[in-house]
């Protein structure tokens, strides 16, 4: 079954589905929307519960604002792309999951395949795909024969991408023939929420055993809960862990411990891991499974991880297309013949710390290349990358910075080329870049001619729909395999939705360089600082002249000052305004150098507060109050909060 892309999207904050513009419930009520706001406040508020530690109150609240929440999304026609909507479910999380680390307490957050989704599963899908008539050769009666997918042949639950999963796609798409269950009514929001969450969260499998029928999770699973499993009073038994010598031929931690990592753990990991078999350290390998031990150090024929792996018991480990190689299976058979050693610093350790990461791989393999080198690299992967999106002949500009690439006309990609050399001579002085090019192996520019072209592009390279509000991005991967700058030509007149194609350019160039490897920076710093600096290189235009009226809107339920400075606080159409307006409002306390001194002490240390006392003298109470006064002055004092002071 292939689904066209624009038919069915997932909405990545509150993991509700939609379809098409509008959702398919209509539209809310002037009070529905009304007690939306009234529930965003409140949740506010809790989060102040939060910040004073008052964990157990802030819980309380929390929960009931979870189930009035619920409660309205039930009743009301809200789209689930309202914007609104997917803030209020963010902030509620958040504050959900603060509250419940406070107390000590699991994730009140995440979903629970056994408690949640099994039964939806067993209730409106079984009925049909069961084992003794298999509608699609799909067997849903248990975990395991979920796994196995069905003779599609497509993924039917890819953990942590909702949009590439096949049951998904089914549940949501408006083809009446085509959705599932199959002559029956849709699955309601509630219950494709919950499936789609679990698949975000990366689709866990939480239950006693994965061959249980699902229709009997949940009951096991309530058993638990309530302190009746027989197995919480069984004493554990003790692991034993041979020490390697030094004589063994197969090394744990060089020859087995890299395969575990990259193909075991995204099941068996610490948190839910399936079968009750942890393999993140040494010690739960050893320790064993629901079913006892899986490895017996010298006796294949006992050790269960070997017959999975290696002996060709079924189910055959790993699940899905992952498979090991012919010279790990001789190592895996050959290490245990040898008395399963360890060769580690203790049985304790996270086994992904003893081995290097696909991205510390290709950064020691990217450290012994020379300028010319990575640059070179560079030039044959934007040319490959072009290649996946259109047939159009492309064109080419080559600077010392960068690499402009793509179909519109020779003249407009010198155009862009000079501008992006310009804009480095800015980004230099604000930040005091003294490495020459900036990025490694230059940065590259895809120049789209037209939106058709922008959108094949994040199609083809990142699998993804592109939302109207979008028309450039940036991309600079950890060892800058990947770095690059993809815009849309969208003229050079700014509109009510873009501020033109140089500032649309400056402000993408400025993000790849503030997501560059190592910097972990607030969203309203990367968005904020590139506006900043391409109203500045454009002048003010009407596109950047409603900032401030909107920022002004944006703040309106913020509660404290210290808050406009959280990462996450505001959506996707506040972030822009609330961004660009504080950044302005820091480099005109202190001039671009001093605000470039702030961005290089967030990147070193993190900390707001220090960074804002190291260089600002001030903290973000004081300077989040003096910002909010200022926007309400430049809205008039009509009708606009100010943050509180507390």
């Amino acid at each position: 079954m292939r689904m066209h892309r624009s038919i069915w999207c997932l909405a990545a904050l509150g993991f509700a589905v939609f379809v098409g513009q509008g959702g398919i419930f209509g539209s809310p009520t002037p009070d529905q929307r009304k007690e939306l706001a009234n529930i965003q406040k409140e949740v506010s508020k809790a989060g102040g519960l939060v910040t004073k530690k008052e964990y157990q109150e802030a819980e309380k609240t929390l929960e009931e604002l979870n189930k009035q929440l619920e409660k309205l999304v039930a009743d009301a026609a809200f789209p689930a792309n309202d914007k609104t909507l997917m803030t209020v479910r963010q902030a509620l999380e958040k504050q959900r999951q603060a509250a419940a680390k406070g107390l000590g307490k699991p994730d009140p957050t995440l979903i629970s395949f056994a408690k949640d989704v099994a039964p939806i599963l067993s209730s409106k899908c079984v009925s049909c795909h069961n084992t003794e008539d298999p509608k699609c050769k799909l067997d849903l009666t248990s975990f395991a024969t979920l796994k196995l997918g069905s003779q599609s042949r497509l993924p039917l639950v890819v953990p942590k991408n909702p949009n590439a999963s096949l049951m998904l796609g089914r549940l949501v798409t408006p083809n009446p023939a085509q959705r599932m269950p199959k002559g029956g009514d849709a699955l309601s929001e509630a219950d494709i929420g919950k499936i789609a969450k679990w698949v975000a969260q990366g689709a866990s499998f939480d239950g006693t055993a994965e061959d249980v029928p699902l229709a009997e999770l949940g009951k096991v699973a309530d058993r638990n809960a309530n302190g009746n499993d027989p197995k919480k009073n069984m004493p554990e038994m003790p692991v034993v862990i041979n020490k390697a010598t030094g004589d063994e031929k197969i090394s744990f931690t060089k020859q087995i411990a890299p395969s575990i990592v990259n193909l075991c753990l995204g099941c068996h990991g610490a948190n839910n891991p399936r079968s009750g078999l942890n393999l993140s350290n040494f010690e739960g390998m050893m320790r064993g499974g629901d079913s006892g031990r899986v490895i017996v150090p010298g006796n294949l024929d006992a050790s269960r991880l070997w017959q999975l792996v290696g002996a060709g018991e079924q189910p055959r480990m790993p699940q899905g297309q992952l498979r090991i190689t012919r010279k790990f299976h001789a190592d895996l058979r050959e290490w245990i013949l040898e008395g399963a050693k360890f060769d580690g610093p203790s049985a304790k350790t996270p086994l992904r710390s003893l081995v290097p990461t696909d991205d510390e791989l290709l950064m020691e393999k990217f450290a012994k290349m020379t300028s010319a080198e990575y640059s070179a690299m560079r030039q044959k992967r934007t040319e490959e990358d072009w290649k996946k999106v259109v047939r159009d002949e492309p064109k080419s500009v080559e600077t010392v910075e960068f690499y402009v690439y793509g179909n519109a006309n020779e003249e407009r990609l010198k155009q862009v080329a000079q501008w992006a050399d310009e804009h480095s001579n800015s980004l230099r002085s604000v930040f005091g870049i003294k490495e020459k090019p900036i990025f490694k192996g230059r940065l590259s520019i895809f120049v789209c001619k037209d939106r058709f072209t922008y959108t094949e592009f994040n199609q083809s390279i990142h699998n993804r729909d592109t939302a109207n509000e979008i028309y450039g991005h940036a991309l600079v991967t950890t060892a800058y395999e990947d770095a690059f700058v993809a815009i849309q030509d969208i003229g050079d007149e700014p509109q009510s939705w873009h501020p033109g194609m140089r500032a649309s350019l400056v402000s993408n160039i400025t993000s790849a360089y503030l997501k560059r490897p190592g910097s972990k920076l607030p969203e309203w710093i990367v968005t904020g600082t590139g506006l900043a600096l391409a109203s500045k290189a454009v002048g003010n235009n009407s596109f950047f002249e409603a900032m401030p009226k909107d920022a002004a809107e944006a703040l309106s339920g913020i509660e404290t000052p210290e808050a406009i400075f959280e990462d996450g606080k505001f959506g996707p159409a506040a972030i822009g305004p609330v961004g660009l307006t504080l950044v302005d409002f820091l480099m005109k306390n202190g001039g671009p150098v001093k605000y470039g001194q702030f961005i290089n002490k967030m990147q070193s240390a993190g900390k707001l507060n220090e960074a804002l006392t190291e260089v600002y003298g001030s903290n973000s109470k004081a300077l989040g109050s003096a910002y909010g006064q200022a926007m309400l002055a430049k809205r008039g004092g009509g009708g606009s909060k100010k943050p509180n002071k507390k």
